[in-house]
């Protein structure tokens, strides 16, 4: 869920070279779903739920971001996207 001014959940696990299928909606307002490294960049009205469909190949941490100024708290709209690779150790 996108929502003033957060993610939620703010962190999204995935597996390197799996397919992904992110399902979001808006609970407050237009916002939007980004995350540069993977080319995804989806609008997301009041109301909405859009799906988003990747799949990454590369492996690490990559920022997700609001892509449309949804308010004074826009900038600290942000969550992470980790893509793991297959047998990668736990810390």
């Amino acid at each position: 869920v996108a929502k003033r001014y957060e993610f939620v959940p703010s962190s999204i696990e995935v597996m390197l070279g799996e397919p992904v299928k992110i399902v979001v909606s808006s609970g407050d307002g237009f916002h939007g779903f980004g995350i540069k490294a993977f080319d995804v960049s989806k609008e997301i009205a009041r109301g909405e739920t859009v799906t988003i469909e990747f799949t990454p190949d590369v492996a690490g941490e990559f920022p997700i971001l609001c892509t449309e100024y949804c308010g004074e708290g826009h900038e600290e709209m942000k969550g992470v996207l980790v893509v793991k690779a297959q047998g990668a150790e736990q810390p």
